[in-house]
């Protein structure tokens, strides 16, 4: 595994060597996606509610598990603007990010799945995606892996081929490949479709997420690089930076997507019998904690058998009686696990490569995951929900043109994935197009003491299904009218629904009201 020398431990002497003219240069960007990835890092597990503290309920054990977890998003977080409490828009990948790339919230656009191109929407089919307002502002932009829904894309094509919107968002895409092989364990269910994890069968310079890790770093290394073998024969396989443009440069990380494969020697890191906390007891917890559900919910949670906990458990029983169901769950973090160890060892690659770029005292760095993902909690494995777990996300700004004095604090302000496109039109001194929901984060980033940019937003999985987290409650409207409330304070796992209980009626229709304002006007 990939450990690196502490990011920028020169940063101070960088600073004074920067020109006046450098510092008046529009900034280049390094844009990070890594999928699937939920709040596990290290920086990030000890907050309220993190379920690493389930797994792990020994604090000696879980510094040392997520020491061994992510030790370039650890290391990266000391000398960026970690973001802890960061949610996307919606629980999907395609959903999340083209919300996230369009500035457009899915209840205004309807795009609540990924079955088909954004543009093919009357609603998106013309909207300027955060890249295409770069290129359009005099960028290079360019990228290769999963930035939008999927990493393929030909500019020359049919639109429903081109899924990277290469024809509108890059001056340059490059399609590589994805993710790592590998085949089914013990405890991965025959039936529960792509629901599969085991050991990998490549060794990780052979899988796709390092080749794309590795190729965005070669070009920030040397300028330009060309992809070592073809997956397609459609499009470039080259990226070369310009030398005179600012450049906006993308790299999508794959896994922990499902399925869950990596490297042999990442599962090797978590053995299962750490996992004290997924036991009998923690399961029969779950399972009490859906008594309070209203009938909205039921629909979200797996104990029907098209959930993907449902295929585990029932496959563990017929492996390995009652108590394979223990054993089963244990398998399946530890395979998810694993693959967020793969995907941090991949962000490390690019890493490398940014410190080692001749561009790096004018790159701001930015990398973000696009939901989050349930691994037990309401009965529950996946993201397609409007509950905690499923839609806070991880999100990092570095700038090494500000000599930051609060880097590596922990910004605690609320803040969404929405919000990075007004946030990096801002870096580039640019205005944000009037369609664009969300705020500039700067103030944050610059400094970890200033208040938040804003008081609440919403997040929102298919037609009706809405999630209203404000600073102290989450409030949830179901399609049906059902409803939730957590406070986030006191019950940061979201354990006591309190809609439940009439003295708090009044705060419901008040919190109902803000919802129904946000939908009319999202901000």
């Amino acid at each position: 595994m990939r450990h690196l020398n502490p990011l920028f431990a020169t940063a101070a002497i960088l600073l004074l060597a920067l020109t006046t003219q450098a510092s008046e240069e529009k900034p280049n960007f390094l844009f990070i996606a890594i999928d699937d990835l939920n709040d596990f890092a290290g920086f990030s597990s000890e907050e309220p509610g993190n379920f690493l503290q389930i797994v792990y309920p020994d604090p000696k054990v879980r510094k040392e598990v997520v020491e061994r977890l992510t030790p370039n998003l650890n290391r990266l977080a000391e000398y960026s603007a970690p973001f802890v409490r960061s949610y996307c828009a919606s629980a999907l990948c395609g959903p999340s990010r083209t919300s996230l790339m369009t500035g457009v919230a899915p209840h205004v656009s309807g795009y609540y799945l990924h079955s088909r191109h954004f543009r093919t929407y009357d609603t998106l089919k013309d909207v300027v995606t955060l890249p295409q307002h770069l290129r359009e502002n005099g960028y290079f932009t360019a990228g290769a892996g999963k930035i939008f829904h999927k990493a393929i894309g030909n500019a020359n094509g049919p639109l429903e081929n081109d899924w990277s919107d290469a024809k509108y968002s890059w001056n340059v895409w490059v399609n590589h490949g994805q993710g790592a092989g590998g085949k089914p364990g013990k405890y991965a269910p025959p039936e529960g479709g792509n629901m599969q994890f085991g050991r990998g069968t490549q060794p990780k310079e052979e899988t796709g997420d390092w080749k794309t890790a590795d190729f965005i770093a070669t070009i920030l290394e040397k300028g330009s690089a060309q992809v070592d073998e073809r997956r397609t024969n459609i499009g470039p396989d080259t990226i070369t930076l310009p030398e005179n443009r600012p450049f906006f440069l993308a790299g999508g990380i794959f896994r922990p997507h499902l399925p869950f494969y990596a490297p042999p020697e990442f599962f090797d890191l978590f053995p299962v019998n750490e996992m004290s906390g997924l036991n009998r007891e923690s399961l029969n917890d779950i399972l009490n904690d859906l008594t309070d559900l209203p009938k909205g919910a039921e629909r979200f949670t797996d104990l029907s058998k098209k959930g993907k906990f449902y295929h585990v458990m029932a496959h563990a029983r017929s492996v390995s009686g009652a108590e394979g169901e223990i054993e089963g769950w244990r398998a399946m973090v530890q395979a998810y696990l694993a693959c967020v160890a793969f995907a941090d060892d991949c962000l490390g690659r690019i890493i490398e490569g940014y410190e080692n770029s001749p561009h790096r005292n004018n790159t701001v760095l930015v990398m973000w995951s696009d939901h989050g993902y349930h691994l037990g909690p309401k009965y529950h494995v996946a993201k397609q929900a409007v509950w905690e777990k499923a839609n806070r996300t991880l999100l990092l700004f570095y700038d090494p043109r500000q000599q930051d004095q609060t880097a590596g604090v922990l910004r605690r302000q609320l803040a969404s994935l929405n919000d990075l496109y007004p946030t990096i039109s801002e870096y580039a001194g640019l205005k944000t197009p009037d369609h664009v929901v969300g705020k500039s984060l700067l103030p944050v980033i610059e400094n970890a003491n200033a208040p938040a940019t804003r008081e609440e937003f919403v997040f929102t999985y298919m037609q009706g299904n809405h999630c209203l987290r404000t600073e102290d409650y989450a409030y949830i409207r179901y399609k049906d009218g059902s409803q939730e409330l957590y406070d986030m304070h006191a019950d940061p796992r979201q354990l006591i629904n309190l809609a439940i209980n009439p003295e708090n009626d009044e705060l419901l229709k008040s919190l109902n009201s803000r919802l129904e304002n946000w939908l009319k006007n999202p901000f």
